[in-house]
């Protein structure tokens, strides 16, 4: 009889511990190397994904395009992705997205200043600020944030983009073109920045007037993740903010770890300043919506002619059940011609 309690006892406990297991969901998320990426960064390397019970197989891109490629193909279940290349994907998508897989924003977890660079070469071309690059070659890799931060800067800076050539390059090849007088000036980003600062010295300096942009960054998933497993957008939403909260209370620690990882990862570079990194859905990213909407039908980007509406493509109840406070944008969807 004791045997047989013996046997009852283990066959409860592993199939409690087999339901246990099952409880934990497996998703996979794809971040990108870039400095306002840093709480993906942050809460996969302080297991703050585990705190919420959350399984998160995170791997790191070098673009968002390619992460919301990901989400796209069904290889990951979230992407952190620019406004501009979410925008450019939704309008390109219009006609034929299935709703259950369409793209949503959960929330955005950056504004900031500090995070979009142009650089130029000290040789050459005496270029100082943005309106000495007319008539220049412009390297940048299209389709992404850095295509819509030149526009940006060209419509602040009166700049005549009818006399600028731009050069399609992927972003690890842009200080090279620099450097091999194949371009004029480069739009990047950090940590791409400070990478090619180290590699190439005082061979390179940044253009004034890049503080005009303030960028923002997206978590994305998909609208049938949102309806089938709201907890889980509400966990990860919870990890992030944790995060958040990690990079504003121990910044120093962070930033070192920050340098290390990118090291690691064969980016050059250091003494990295972290931006503003704030959870929320409001206004401000609608604005940034709508202007991304608005380069995309001035340059005749697919899908951009027609009207659209951008309170759709916001997933706010997760991030409303956590912190409603956070949530400020209208829930009822109203149809926007842009």
């Amino acid at each position: 009889m004791g045997l047989k309690r013996v046997l009852i006892l283990f066959v409860l406990f592993s199939v409690a511990c087999s339901s246990e297991n099952t409880d934990i969901p497996s998703l996979k998320l794809a971040g990108v190397n870039y400095l306002g990426d840093l709480p993906t960064l942050v809460a996969s390397k302080n297991e703050l994904f585990k705190k919420y019970q959350l399984d998160v197989d995170v791997s790191f891109n070098n673009s968002g395009r390619q992460s919301l490629d990901d989400l796209r193909a069904g290889k990951v279940d979230f992407a952190l992705v620019s406004p501009t290349a979410f925008t450019l994907d939704k309008l390109a998508n219009a006609n034929n997205e299935l709703q259950n897989d369409e793209p949503v924003i959960l929330g955005n977890l950056l504004h900031s200043t500090l995070m979009n660079q142009i650089l130029t070469t000290t040789n050459g071309k005496q270029i100082q600020t943005v309106t000495d690059l007319s008539g220049g070659r412009i390297g940048l890799p299209k389709g992404t944030n850095s295509e819509y931060i030149w526009w940006v800067y060209s419509v602040f800076y009166q700049v005549n983009t009818d006399q600028v050539d731009i050069i399609d390059l992927p972003i690890s090849e842009l200080g090279k073109a620099l450097i091999d007088d194949k371009v004029d000036a480069i739009v990047t980003w950090q940590p791409w920045t400070n990478h090619f600062i180290a590699e190439y010295g005082d061979q390179l300096k940044q253009v004034e007037g890049s503080h005009v942009y303030s960028a923002k960054w997206l978590l994305v998933t998909t609208r049938k993740i949102t309806e089938q497993n709201p907890q889980n957008c509400q966990q990860l939403l919870m990890a992030y903010a944790d995060a958040i909260s990690l990079i504003h209370s121990d910044t120093d620690n962070v930033m070192q770890m920050y340098s290390q990882e990118m090291s690691e990862n064969a980016i050059l570079g250091q003494n990295y300043q972290p931006g503003l990194h704030q959870l929320n859905l409001n206004w401000s990213l609608i604005s940034e919506l709508h202007q991304n909407i608005q380069w995309a039908k001035l340059n005749n980007f697919p899908g951009s002619e027609k009207p659209t509406n951008v309170t759709s493509w916001f997933a706010p109840e997760p991030l409303k059940a956590i912190q409603p406070f956070l949530v400020k944008i209208p829930t009822m969807q109203t149809e926007e011609n842009q």
